[in-house]
């Protein structure tokens, strides 16, 4: 059986489909160990650091399991890999980041417009809580990330509306991971950071959806043009290099799981 290589995605998040691709075709089964990190980072032509990220992003997910001394193993169940789009983001390259902000304009511009319809006087004192916080914290990066994150829980609750409070909730290992960095891009603009978040705030108090979503939608927007200039990604192609790894042969001998590269 050969497995294609993986071309043009960033090197962990095709290792992670690789992987994945193993497992829906019975190459390994849950449960099994998987070869050894050298093995299998040789193997895939990637290095022993990606692969490490890629094994502790399916750890996080609950798909794998590492044991200190003993190797990988594959969990015995499928139902986490409902999870795993969101899986590939745990790379959290400065594309995938990108893409981020994108979906986030959507999706939270939408949350910000319903909640501005929904919210009560209780989601009100929470939200503002949270940004009293903040401007509390204007000096301490981790507490203000820390309230700025329960501001942004707070909005998604005041939506009322549990598809999308469960699909935010499925991704918010990655949203924490990307809020958390993002902010840190913030440097010296924490204070307008507050203001932009003020101004969510208001509107949704005020019942105006439109403003709230395009509130929400403009802070999104400055805080990705702050992460581009801090990181210098233009708005080149995103891709990624393309990986110059060979197809994966997968055999089984002994009850073990062997991969040799072809030819």
């Amino acid at each position: 059986m050969q497995i294609e290589p993986i071309r043009k995605t960033s090197v962990v998040q095709g290792a992670i489909s690789r992987i994945k691709e193993l497992i829906d075709q019975e190459h390994f089964k849950f449960g099994d160990k998987l070869p050894p990190e050298r093995e299998l980072a040789k193997l895939l032509g990637i290095s022993l650091p990606s692969l490490r990220e890629a094994l502790r992003a399916l750890s996080i997910l609950g798909i794998a399991e590492m044991r200190p001394g003993s190797g990988t193993y594959l969990r015995s169940s499928m139902s986490d890999w409902s999870s795993d789009p969101f899986s590939l983001l745990f790379d959290l390259s400065k594309p995938v980041h990108i893409d981020l902000f994108e979906a986030r304009m959507g999706i939270e511009g939408v949350i910000a417009e319903l909640a501005a319809k929904k919210r009560t006087e209780e989601d009100l004192q929470v939200m503002g809580a949270a940004l009293r916080e903040m401007r509390n914290h204007l000096e301490d990066k981790m507490e203000y990330i820390r309230y700025e994150i329960e501001f942004h829980q707070a909005i998604i609750r005041a939506a009322k509306n549990t598809i999308l409070e469960d699909f935010m909730e499925k991704m918010y290992k990655v949203l924490y991971e990307s809020r958390k960095r993002t902010v840190e891009q913030l440097k010296d603009v924490y204070r307008e950071s507050y203001l932009e978040h003020y101004q969510i705030y208001r509107y949704i108090k005020e019942g105006d959806p439109k403003k709230a979503r395009k509130a929400m939608v403009e802070n999104l927007t400055k805080v990705e043009k702050r992460f581009r200039s801090k990181t210098g990604i233009g708005e080149q192609s995103q891709a990624s290099r393309p990986d110059s790894i060979g197809s994966i042969v997968v055999s089984k001998k002994g009850g073990e799981t062997h991969l040799t590269k072809s030819s």
